[in-house]
C-alpha cells in the first residue's frame, strides 16, 4: 500500500492557514523548491497522518484528503479535525463505503459478521477518537493495509543530529516491534533478532556499495562513547579496513551515520517483506557529492526493485537534483499559504519542453520553467 494523492490544509480561515493542493506522488518522489516554500511542511503533514491513524493522535485544525493503493485497493480517505474534535471521517472506494462519521461521533462502520457477510453497523465513538484508528483483523480487515502502510512510515532529517549522540536501551522482550522504530539501533537489534548474521552482512554490503570501506559494522552494549565501559546502551559501530579502532555512532561522521541509519532500515523492511513509505528531509545532507549520489541512486534502486516501498525525498541542493531524473519531481510552489506542485502527472508537456533545452535538471527549478514560455523552435 502506497500514499497515491494527497491533500492537506490547516487552520481555515485564520492568518495561520496553510494548504498543500492536491497532487499524485508516485513511488518514487523528490519534492523539490526553494527555500521556505513548503517541502518540509509536506514531509511533516504526511508523517503526522501515520499517527493520527494508529493513535488517534490530531490537536489541530486540519483536513487530510488522502488516497491508499496498491494493486488490488485504492482507499480514499478525508479526515476533517478542529482542536481535538473530529467534524467528519470517510473512507470509501470507487464501490463501498467503510466508514462515515460525522461530528457528534455518529455513524456507519463496514462489519465483518461471523457469517462472513461484509455489513453496515452503527456506532457513537467519543468526538476525540477516529474510527480508523480501530484494529481488528477479523471485524475490519480492510483497515489491516491502512495500519501496515502506517507502521512503516519512517521520517529521516538529514538536516539534523537524528539522535546520532544518544545510544539507547532495549528490551529484548519487545524485539518483534523494532522494526517499525525510527532509531537504527534497534531496527539493528530487530534484524538480527530475525535474520542473525545474514542481515549484519547485508547492511555491511550495501553500506560499502555506496562507498564506506568497512570490515564490519553492527551494534554492541557499552557506553556510546567507549565501548569497553559497561552501560545498559546500545549503541551502532562501524570498523573500517586496515584500521582496528571502533567508531562509535557518536564518532562516526553526520553523513555515515544518516546513510548507514536508512541502509539499516530499508534492508530490514526489504528481508522482512514489509511494507514501508520512507520520508527523507534534505537528503544529501551531510554527505559528499559521491556518496550523495550513490546513496541515492541506491534508495531508487530498491524502491524500483521492491513493491513495498514508497521513497519521498526533498532538496534544494544542485547536486542532488542533478542526479534525480524528473519524472520523479515534485516541484512546489507558494503563494501565500497555499501550496501547488507541479509534477509529471499534470504539467507532462512543461516536462517534455524541458527535454530539448539541454540545461541540467537544477535549471528546471533554477529558471522556473513551469511558468516560462520557453517553446521548441
Amino acid at each position: 500500500m502506497i500514499l497515491k494523492t494527497f491533500e492537506y490544509y490547516e487552520f481555515p480561515n485564520d492568518d495561520r492557514y496553510w494548504a498543500i493542493k492536491q497532487f499524485e506522488l508516485g513511488k518514487i518522489n523528490l519534492f523539490a523548491a526553494k527555500n521556505a516554500t513548503g517541502k518540509s511542511r509536506t514531509l511533516m503533514a504526511i508523517d503526522s497522518l501515520d499517527s493520527i491513524i494508529q493513535k488517534s493522535d490530531f490537536n489541530s485544525y486540519s483536513n487530510y484528503t488522502v488516497e491508499f493503493s496498491n494493486k488490488e485497493t485504492e482507499f480514499r480517505y478525508n479526515l476533517n479535525y478542529n482542536g481535538n474534535k473530529v467534524i467528519s471521517e470517510k473512507l470509501e472506494d470507487n464501490e463501498i463505503i467503510y466508514i462515515n462519521r460525522s461530528g457528534n461521533g455518529k455513524g456507519e462502520i463496514l462489519t465483518a459478521q461471523s457469517n462472513k457477510e461484509m455489513q453496515l453497523m452503527e456506532f457513537q465513538v467519543p468526538e476525540n477518537k477516529l474510527v480508523i484508528s480501530r484494529r481488528d483483523q477479523i471485524q475490519y480487515p480492510y483497515l489491516e493495509k491502512i495500519h501496515k502502510w502506517a507502521e512503516g512510515v519512517q521520517y529521516y532529517t538529514f538536516g539534523k543530529s537524528m539522535n546520532q549522540e544518544y545510544g539507547i536501551k532495549i528490551d529484548k522482550e519487545w524485539a518483534f516491534q523494532y522494526g517499525n522504530s525510527d532509531n537504527p539501533v534497534e531496527i539493528f537489534f530487530a534484524g538480527e533478532f530475525n535474520f542473525k548474521n545474514k542481515y549484519r552482512e547485508k547492511v555491511l554490503e550495501i553500506v560499502n556499495e555506496i562507498g564506506y570501506n568497512l570490515k564490519e559494522v553492527g551494534i554492541k552494549q557499552g557506553l556510546y562513547s567507549d565501548l569497553n565501559i559497561k552501560s545498559d546502551y546500545y549503541t551502532l559501530y562501524a570498523i573500517e579496513n586496515n584500521i582496528k579502532a571502533t567508531i562509535t555512532q557518536n564518532a562516526m561522521s553526520q553523513g555515515m551515520f544518516r546513510a548507514l541509519s536508512i541502509i539499516i532500515h530499508i534492508t530490514y523492511h526489504v528481508m522482512m517483506g514489509l511494507p514501508t513509505t520512507i520520508l527523507i528531509d534534505d537528503i544529501g545532507e551531510g554527505l559528499d557529492f559521491e556518496r550523495s549520489s550513490k546513496l541515492i541512486k541506491l534508495l531508487i534502486r530498491l524502491t524500483e526493485e521492491n513493491d513495498n516501498i514508497q521513497l519521498i525525498m526533498s532538496t534544494n541542493d544542485r547536486f542532488v537534483m542533478n542526479n534525480v531524473p524528473l519524472e520523479y519531481w515534485q516541484v512546489i510552489q507558494r503563494t501565500g499559504g497555499e501550496c501547488r506542485v507541479y509534477n509529471y502527472q499534470n504539467s507532462k508537456e512543461k516536462f517534455d519542453e524541458f527535454a530539448y533545452t539541454g540545461l541540467n535538471n537544477f535549471d528546471f527549478l533554477a529558471t522556473d520553467f513551469i511558468n516560462s514560455e520557453w517553446k521548441k523552435v
